[in-house]
């Protein structure tokens, strides 16, 4: 059967979002990282469903483990587990890198690369108009990012300068110099979401996510950036006028849909749980542990303890991993994605939000026996069990199934009784 490779490449600092957040779980703690928990829900839906997962080296065309530093600890688990590999691009593919990186310096250093960044800073701060009151401010999250490198990432042995060992954490090539110079033309505009004196830096990490991007397409991978560099890079794109591939990612998000489904379905009146149930999914990002146990390993211990995790739960879910590398063609997709609307309607019924209906054979039958066991004197009642039975077997039981749908199926049911706790 024709197959296709669904890899895709995540960066650092995705993964350094996502430790904070384990790290914080472990502690009883709020992460400090803005971040922290979409990135964590991310890095695990992309270990999960994707076919590999490579991690960009920001400096370096052709990386090994050690050339990252010891952190963040949650990169070298993963990579010790074989759950993440580093980029390597041969000759051919880092002459293509180095074409289509200058290609996207000459962007950055366009109208195009002022206009978005201008656009960038701008956004944010309608972003905060629009949802205020409802989350945390745009502005206010980057700017506490930025902090958060400051404190955590940068001035910690083994991290950020071990990969760019710059001054100022820049590296020093095309894309470097671009930041440096957008951070003085944009100076009195950062001040308003990158904490003092991060200004560079904040630049440097949004143009590090196109270097990326071109890393990707040389080596025909999809690249999952950080949410801070998605907003830049999306800006981007409409500046330009560009399109991106989601078809993977629109599966992601019809898995995703199961949850909003049922929310509908179940109203008010079991809203509790649905929020704890996707909370309780790891395939959505939810919990890989159980409270009691947190608190009782360093942060390497714990770290490696999910990591474990993980890579569990990623062999259970290899079904649906190969469903996604089988889809060639838009019918493909369109096919898989029906697969998965049949697992939101049995859910429907098999957690009682949608009553099962009889077939009308089903019911003229029901009624005839009800009749004769209403007539005849003495006659045994069992058939209204057979009956009841039938029922109880279109609720319960997901027959004539792909094995990918039997995987979410019962994935979701689990973690739906585990709410009920």
């Amino acid at each position: 059967m024709r197959q296709h490779s669904t890899d895709v490449l995540v960066d650092v600092t995705s993964l350094i979002s996502a430790e904070d957040f384990l790290a914080s779980q472990n502690r009883s703690t709020e992460p400090l990282d803005p971040f922290a928990r979409q990135c964590f829900v991310e890095v695990v839906q992309s270990l999960l469903f994707m076919s590999n997962v490579y991690v960009a080296h920001p400096v370096l065309h052709a990386p090994r483990a050690g050339d990252f530093g010891d952190r963040p600890l949650l990169l070298q688990a993963l990579m010790r587990a074989g759950l993440i590999h580093p980029l390597r691009l041969d000759g051919e593919q880092q002459r293509s890198a180095a074409r289509l990186e200058a290609a996207a310096v000459r962007d950055l250093q366009s109208v195009h690369g002022v206009t978005s960044m201008a656009r960038f800073v701008e956004q944010a701060f309608v972003c905060d108009e629009a949802s205020a009151g409802r989350q945390a401010a745009l502005s206010t999250r980057i700017r506490e990012w930025s902090s958060f490198q400051e404190r955590q990432v940068r001035s910690t042995a083994g991290h950020h300068r071990d990969r760019i060992p710059t001054r100022d954490g820049v590296e020093e090539d095309a894309f470097g110099e671009w930041a440096r110079a957008a951070a003085v033309v944009l100076r009195s505009a950062l001040t308003g979401i990158a904490a003092p004196g991060q200004g560079e830096y904040l630049m440097a990490t949004l143009a590090r996510g196109m270097k990326y991007r071109a890393r990707a397409e040389a080596r025909v991978v999809s690249y999952q950036s950080h949410p801070l560099r998605r907003d830049f890079s999306l800006t981007f794109d409409m500046t330009r006028s560009g399109a991106a591939d989601t078809e993977v990612l629109d599966l992601i998000q019809a898995v995703r849909g199961i949850h909003t489904s049922l929310s509908h379905a179940v109203g008010q009146s079991e809203s509790h749980r649905l929020q704890l149930l996707e909370l309780e999914l790891p395939l959505l990002g939810g919990r890989l542990w159980a409270a009691d146990d947190t608190g009782r390993r360093s942060d390497h211990e714990w770290i490696a303890f999910v990591v474990g995790r993980i890579r569990d739960y990623r062999d259970r879910a290899s079904e649906l991993r190969r469903a996604v590398e089988r889809c060639v063609t838009a019918e493909d997709y369109v096919r898989l994605a029906r697969d998965i609307e049949g697992v939101k309607r049995q859910l429907l019924e098999r957690l009682g939000l949608r009553r099962v209906e009889l077939s009308a054979v089903e019911r003229e039958l029901v009624g005839s026996v009800a009749s004769v066991s209403g007539a005849v004197t003495g006659l045994p009642v069992v058939s209204g069990l057979w009956f009841g039975a039938r029922s109880l077997g279109k609720q319960f039981v997901f027959g004539n199934a792909q094995p990918y749908q039997r995987f979410l199926y019962r994935e979701f049911v689990d973690a739906w009784k585990r709410t009920g706790r």
